[in-house]
C-alpha cells in the first residue's frame, strides 16, 4: 500500500508540476510567432504609399564614429546625444516623400529641417546653411539593382529594400526569444493588433551578436546591390558594422495590424563598437497610417535652390593666407 501511494504522489507531483510549467510559460507557439512576425516584415513589400511618425533617441559615445571629416565629426557631434522626431507622406510610384525634421541637441534647442525628394532630387531646407525660402539640392538617382545605371524612381524599391534589411536581421532569431503582447492591443482607430516583442537579455546576448555576425554578408551584399554603398564607403560600412556588438537589455517590439502590415515597431537597442566597453543606446520607434490610401501631399518644388557643390564648398578648410614676400 505505502509503495501504491508513494507512486501516487509522485504521479501528482509531476502533473501539477507541468500544470505550474503551463502555467508560466502559457501556450505560446514560438514558431507560429516567428512565422507570424517574418510574413508581416514580407508583406511591407506591398506598401505603395502611406502617412508616417516617428523618433530616433540617439546616446553615443564619441568614439562610435571613429576618423571621419570634419563636417561629418561636427554632424555627429550634434546628433549623438539628441532626439530626432519626424512625420510625413511617401509613396512609390511615382516616387515622392515630404517630411519634417525636428532635431532635438541635448541642451540645446530644436531644428526643424523639412524635406522633400520629388523628380529624383532631393531638396531640404538647413537653417544654419540657408537663407528662409532657400533649400539645398542634391540628385538621388541610386544604381538600380544589377545594373550601372541610376534608378530614376529613387523611392520605388524602398519597400521592398526595408523588407529585405528587416528579413536579413530577424531570420536568424531563435523563436523562444519572442513572445506576445500578455493583454489584447488596440490601436488608435479601434481595431486589435498582433504585438510580438523580441528580447535579448544576458542569457541570449552572445546568440544575438552571433547572429548578427551571420548575417552581415547578407546585410552588406544588400547594401551593394541596391546602390547604398560601393568602393571605400562599402568597406567603411563593412568595418564600422563588424565592431558592433550587442549589449542587454535590448528589445524589438513590433505591432501587425489585421491587414497583415507592421502598423507599428519599436526598436530599443544597447550596444558597444570595437574595443570599447562604453555603451551606445539607440530607440527607434515608427507607425504607419493611411497605407496605400494614397494621401495628399502639399509641398512644391522650392524655387530656391543651391547645390550640392556649393554644399561641399563649406565642409573645406579654408585656404592659408599666402606668405608675405
Amino acid at each position: 500500500m505505502a509503495v501504491k501511494k508513494r507512486k501516487h504522489t509522485a504521479r501528482a507531483t509531476v502533473l501539477i508540476s507541468a500544470a505550474l510549467m503551463l502555467l508560466v510559460t502559457g501556450c505560446t507557439d514560438n514558431k507560429q510567432l516567428k512565422t507570424d512576425l517574418l510574413q508581416a516584415v514580407h508583406k511591407q513589400e506591398e506598401i505603395k504609399s502611406y502617412r508616417f511618425t516617428g523618433s530616433i533617441e540617439l546616446k553615443a559615445d564619441a568614439s562610435l564614429l571613429g576618423q571621419a571629416s570634419p563636417f561629418a565629426a561636427a554632424l555627429f557631434a550634434i546628433l549623438k546625444d539628441s532626439k530626432i522626431e519626424y512625420d510625413g507622406i511617401s509613396a512609390m510610384e511615382p516616387s515622392r516623400l515630404e517630411t519634417t525634421l525636428k532635431v532635438t541637441p541635448s541642451g540645446g534647442s530644436a531644428i526643424d529641417i523639412p524635406v522633400l525628394i520629388k523628380d529624383s532630387k532631393l531638396f531640404f531646407h538647413m537653417p544654419a546653411l540657408n537663407k528662409d525660402d532657400e533649400y539645398m539640392m542634391l540628385p538621388v538617382q541610386p544604381k538600380t539593382p544589377g545594373t550601372d545605371s541610376g534608378n530614376t524612381e529613387p523611392l520605388k524599391n524602398t519597400g521592398r529594400l526595408s523588407s529585405a534589411i528587416q528579413q536579413q536581421l530577424l531570420d536568424g532569431i531563435d523563436p523562444n526569444w519572442l513572445q506576445p503582447s500578455k493583454e489584447p492591443v488596440t490601436l488608435a482607430d479601434g481595431t486589435s493588433a498582433k504585438q510580438i516583442t523580441l528580447t535579448i537579455t544576458g542569457k541570449n546576448e552572445q546568440a544575438l551578436s552571433e547572429n548578427w555576425d551571420k548575417s552581415l554578408p547578407g546585410l552588406i551584399e544588400l547594401f551593394k546591390t541596391n546602390g547604398l554603398a560601393s568602393g571605400s564607403s562599402l568597406d567603411v560600412w563593412q568595418a564600422a558594422l563588424k565592431q558592433i556588438k550587442f549589449r542587454a537589455p535590448t528589445s524589438v517590439t513590433i505591432l501587425i495590424d489585421k491587414d497583415g502590415y507592421i502598423h507599428e515597431q519599436k526598436w530599443d537597442v544597447a550596444f558597444t563598437s570595437g574595443a570599447s566597453t562604453n555603451e551606445n543606446h539607440l530607440v527607434w520607434k515608427q507607425s504607419l497610417t493611411d497605407i496605400n490610401q494614397n494621401p495628399a501631399f502639399t509641398k512644391d518644388i522650392p524655387a530656391k535652390q543651391k547645390s550640392l557643390d556649393e554644399l561641399l564648398k563649406l565642409t573645406k578648410p579654408a585656404s592659408a593666407p599666402a606668405a608675405k614676400k
